[in-house]
């Protein structure tokens, strides 16, 4: 019986020697945490949750915001990014976004981010669509923000903005639209459809253009046909897709 205390008694100093002094003298005493977290949801159907200054989607049976688009609800602001090449996704997240501002807030204003050299010919022009629809449907004015690049098909997107600003190394560039194909035979009927594509094409990407700058369809069809490459200057100044270089 006193072999099995004193058992007893070494397992219980051992144990206080390998768990009370574990570490040594790296064992630090714990701090009080000093942040605050301020987390509001702001209603219950809303799908928008507030962190800090941030607002952030959450999950919607309906609609949600993509992962280029954030909202800030104190400014009544909208922040999107149309980047890299240009495709389908691009307008799918643009009409997502767009659809999800006007029937679950108020938000009437978008700040656009544009970097981009082009990509798909009717995604750009798709892009711009929306953009307009927004603007004459919902009420929604965009500032669009140019940087780096805006090249061929992410022009139109850009130069329908309402108020339109360029970092001061930005560049531009239009060119004519080109058809990539599949090496294969092609009849005589093919390539006059090609080239009614192509004119219906360039009529759509023209129109935006010389609705929105100062430039006649003449010199846009000049500058499109010789690939023109421009600075955000001159892009302000003389063909006025810009309204301002920042």
């Amino acid at each position: 019986m006193k072999l099995r205390k004193l058992f007893v008694t070494a397992l219980i100093i051992l144990s206080a020697i390998t768990f009370g002094c574990a570490g040594g003298s790296q064992v630090m005493d714990r701090q009080p945490v000093n942040h605050e977290l301020d987390i509001m949801v702001h209603s219950a159907t809303d799908a928008v949750v507030t962190v800090g200054e941030k607002v952030l989607p959450s999950e919607n049976p309906y609609l949600q915001l993509s992962q280029v688009t954030r909202i800030n609800r104190a400014e009544d602001t909208a922040f999107m990014a149309i980047y890299s090449g240009l495709s389908v996704t691009d307008v799918k997240r643009l009409w997502e976004d767009l659809m999800y501002l006007n029937e679950e807030t108020s938000i009437r204003k978008v700040v656009l981010f544009i970097n981009s050299g082009g990509g798909g010919a009717f995604a750009g022009l798709a892009l711009a669509d929306l953009i307009m629809r927004a603007q004459s449907d919902y009420g929604i004015s965009f500032e669009a923000n140019a940087s780096g690049i805006i090249a061929s098909a992410a022009v139109p997107p850009f130069a329908v903005a309402d108020y339109r600003i360029a970092a001061k190394g930005t560049i531009f560039m239009v060119h004519e639209a080109a058809l990539w194909k599949w090496p294969g035979r092609e009849t005589s009927s093919d390539i006059r459809a090609q080239n009614e594509l192509m004119i219906l094409l360039q009529d759509r990407y023209l129109t935006y253009l010389v609705a929105h700058s100062k430039l006649s369809l003449e010199k846009w069809q000049q500058m499109e046909k010789a690939t023109t490459w421009f600075s955000a200057e001159k892009a302000l100044t003389e063909i006025g897709i810009v309204d301002e270089i920042k």
